[in-house]
């Protein structure tokens, strides 16, 4: 059996760690090769805390993929067949490969007993059984363990024919000219997202410069001499300084960044998030390190990087999720709603079976979960014949009520608390459909529910709650209207 490390030698563990990464943050601002570097590396880990991120590039240069701790059953083991993820995947971890340190959050429970803080785990029971009632106060405090990841090819995933693609798909994508309009329409749903106004034309000429942002306005404009494939770089280089440089953000700032500094951010932004997406990075100016690196400490340039790489990650997140809409919307309309239908029912063996729309959700739910909504989507496609490509407004069908696609406000009206299941499918333009199912208990309507889940954006679901809000005002004007209409009747 392993010797167990004391705490002595897991505090020496991390420091060591934690120098190693420090070092490693360093070494990047030597040359803008080196930042350039680090930065491709940083698109492919973007999923990653920047820290984990740095400390596996120092240790594994090259890496292409990772499995990752939150996997885990035992984030500590070393032994070869204890680390779930890769055995998910159908690969083991080759033997004799050492793992990949990186930081793994420990939180630990206090509880005050005798006027001390002590962790909960080493507490009398009588005092645990306090805190499960809430008679004694407790309070979380995150520490850091050393636990171990294994790259893509410490594993026998290779000669398994088991692809990095194959994994980690949404971290694995490929990009360029093919997709240029779909990520063109991903930024500029990130730029709602973020309140950003994205004007027709500067406001002023602006020359050579390929875009600018106004704080005042929080607003950004592209040159119109750029060509289709430079505004993207350009507005995404834009969007960090909408994201890093707002007035809100350098307000919060106890000192204020220079011109050179938000500049030399908002290009290591563009950088990571072009490359990843497969755009050509050869254009991207980095030399604006050379001017300003020079007497900084290390905590600047580690914050300067802890904002490139949030910022980097909250684009690619939205980006992605942007992409695998348009594809599951392809993919819709690929295979028809009966050919779905059939294939998933006959696993169910539902054959000439009668079953209550309640009973057949529940039966997806139970063997195939992730299934339900593509059920609901296939089957009100089917039910109502709708084109997709043709919806121009926010529409939405309650299963079982055989009214069809309705205008989203009308259909979002109905009274559902005498239903026993709530299924509705919502169609929106240039966007595949979402499905949902409730209890009445559980939600008043289906944008009740969907604001509770969070299954759509912030300001999708405005829109669709303005719709409504439509609807209702409709209603009591005409309702007013009868009102009058009645009591001019009474005084004839």
């Amino acid at each position: 059996m392993a010797k167990m490390k004391t705490n002595e030698e897991r505090k020496a563990e991390l420091e060591a760690l934690t120098e190693q990464m420090g070092k490693q943050i360093d070494s990047y601002f030597e040359s803008p090769e080196k930042i350039r570097e680090h930065l491709q590396f940083l698109g492919k880990f973007h999923q990653y805390s920047m820290r984990n991120a740095i400390l596996i590039e120092s240790q594994f240069p090259g890496a292409v993929a990772v499995g990752s701790y939150p996997f885990w059953e035992n984030p500590g083991a070393v032994a070869v067949g204890s680390y779930p993820f890769w055995e998910k995947q159908g690969a083991q971890v080759q033997k004799g490969e050492r793992g990949i340190k990186v930081f793994v959050p420990n939180p630990v429970t206090y509880v005050l007993h005798k006027d001390e803080w002590v962790p909960l785990s080493k507490a009398p029971k009588p005092i645990k059984d306090g805190v499960k009632q809430g008679r004694i106060p407790s309070r979380k405090m995150m520490y850091f363990k050393i636990g171990h990841v294994f790259e893509y090819t410490q594993t026998d995933a290779r000669e398994k024919g088991i692809e990095v693609s194959d994994i980690f798909k949404r971290y694995h994508r490929d990009g360029g000219m093919e997709n240029e309009q779909d990520i063109r329409d991903a930024l500029t749903t990130l730029a709602d997202a973020r309140n950003v106004t994205l004007l027709d034309e500067p406001l002023d000429e602006i020359g050579t410069a390929k875009g600018c942002y106004y704080p005042e306005l929080h607003a950004i404009a592209l040159n119109p001499r750029n060509s289709s494939i430079e505004d993207i770089s350009v507005l995404i280089h834009e969007l960090a300084h909408a994201e890093l440089h707002n007035q809100e953000r350098n307000f919060e700032r106890d000192q204020p960044l220079t011109a050179p500094e938000k500049e030399f951010q908002a290009e290591m932004v563009a950088y990571v998030v072009s490359h990843q997406l497969g755009f050509s990075t050869d254009d991207f100016s980095l030399s604006y390190l050379v001017g300003w690196t020079k007497d900084k400490e290390l905590l600047d340039k580690e914050k300067l990087l802890q904002e490139v790489h949030q910022t980097s990650a909250g684009f690619l997140e939205h980006i992605e999720t942007h992409l695998e809409k348009v594809n599951t919307l392809q993919q819709e309309k690929e295979q028809s709603p009966l050919d779905y239908l059939e294939q998933l029912e006959r696993p169910m063996g539902w054959k000439d079976a009668d079953l209550s729309l309640y009973e057949r959700v529940h039966a997806v739910q139970s063997v195939f979960p992730e299934e339900v909504e593509p059920y609901l989507n296939a089957k009100a496609a089917l039910e109502t014949n709708l084109k997709v490509d043709r919806v121009d407004e926010p529409l939405m069908y309650i299963h079982g009520m055989g009214l069809g696609f309705q205008q989203f406000g009308i259909a979002n009206n109905h009274d559902f608390s005498e239903d026993q299941l709530v299924a509705y499918t919502i169609a929106l333009p240039n966007q595949p459909l979402v499905s949902g199912h409730f209890v009445p208990e559980s939600a008043v309507h289906p944008l009740h529910h969907l604001e509770k889940t969070n299954r759509l954006e912030r300001p999708v679901l405005k829109s669709l709650e303005n719709h409504w809000h439509d609807v209702l005002l409709d209603e009591e004007q005409k309702s007013l209207s009868r009102i009058s209409l009645f009591n001019i009747e009474r005084l004839w």
